[in-house]
């Protein structure tokens, strides 16, 4: 059995000066929101996979890094990032429309750097104040308040009344996998509060909301208050997309934050298995539809567990101590669900 306390020990993970680097898990919502983004970007980057089922985010390198122990974070160099809104303006920011020099990675087997150009698009292309630029706005504040973690927590423990049929990540092992960490994920987070030297206002803060989260999802009929929200936003969004049939996407017909934003809640529903909860079957049409487009995205299509080359790239930046024992952790655990439903 392995030291539960091992995570909190970990040495932070050294990378090359001029690298990109997004600490992150491939199957944690608001890391997948950075994932995408990037993605649609094309922009280099570097993952770190943090092990959040054994508490790597309370190691006190990390920490270091974020003291409220959440990812994805985003190191630019020497410039710390954190919270994925602020890293979404962050890399909207920089990598704007127009030609830009970007430096990328070491190229294998060879000793000397690269350049070249690329242009990116922006996801916010609109004018501040123009009716397109508050549409926008107005759908990822909706869409912002939405309890993923509580709802992909919940999905676990009442599959069968609600009739679900999960898809890979979320099937059999990793799912057991979860809901047998998230005691010891609460039990290092109280060790890292007792061990923490400052910022311990974040800590308790976190562990209120994971108590809080704890008691929430258990019960059936606060849980559901959960699926109706999400359920009132569906339906405006199906009214929305209804009265304006002819857009491709939800503000024009170019892909924007706010398809980033939503086409990612319907991957996790999906992937949860609420399709037929929600969408399919004539229930929202317009949305099926939509989400149809979603998937086909090369961007959307590299989050998919079956993505071979994504997943080795993360299995290799992972510590060599979460690959092998009994306590390979959820990467090691997603990695074989993946490979057994390709």
């Amino acid at each position: 059995m392995d030291d539960p306390t091992s995570a909190l020990e970990l040495n932070e993970p050294s990378f090359e000066e001029d690298v990109l680097v997004l600490y992150m898990h491939p199957y944690n919502f608001y890391s997948q929101k950075i994932l995408l983004l990037l993605y649609e970007k094309n922009i280099e980057f570097t993952p770190y996979v943090m092990d959040l089922l054994k508490g790597e985010q309370y190691s006190k390198w990390f920490l270091n890094l974020n003291p409220k122990a959440d990812v994805p974070v985003l190191k630019d160099h020497s410039f710390v990032v954190t919270d994925s809104q602020h890293i979404i303006n962050y890399i909207e920011n920089k990598f704007c429309d127009g030609i830009i020099i970007v430096i990328v990675k070491y190229l294998k087997n060879l000793k000397k750097k690269n350049l070249s150009t690329g242009i990116y698009k922006s996801l916010k292309p609109f004018k501040i104040n123009s009716l397109e630029f508050n549409k926008l706005q107005m759908i990822c504040k909706m869409l912002a308040p939405l309890p993923i973690g509580a709802l992909s927590l919940g999905s676990f423990i009442h599959e069968a009344d609600l009739k679900l049929m999960p898809k890979p990540p979320f099937v059999g092992p990793l799912r057991k996998a979860c809901l047998r960490n998230n005691e010891k994920v609460m039990e290092l987070l109280k060790q890292s509060l007792l061990e923490a030297d400052a910022n311990r206002a974040s800590l308790i803060r976190k562990l209120e909301i994971q108590e809080r989260r704890k008691r929430f999802v258990h019960s059936r009929s606060e849980y559901q208050k959960i699926l109706d929200a999400i359920h009132s936003v569906l339906e405006f969004v199906e009214h929305d997309m209804m009265v304006h049939s002819k857009k491709e996407w939800l503000i024009n017909n170019d892909f924007t934050m706010a398809d980033l934003a939503f086409g990612l809640l319907l991957l996790r529903l999906y992937q949860l298995g609420f399709e037929n909860y929600y969408w399919s079957y004539g229930k929202l049409p317009n949305i099926e539809s939509y989400f149809l487009r979603f998937k086909k995205r090369s961007a959307c299509q590299k989050l998919m567990p079956s993505n071979f080359e994504f997943l080795r790239d993360i299995w290799q930046m992972t510590p060599s101590k979460y690959k092998i024992g009994t306590g390979a952790g959820v990467l090691g655990m997603a990695m074989v669900v993946a490979f057994a439903h390709k």
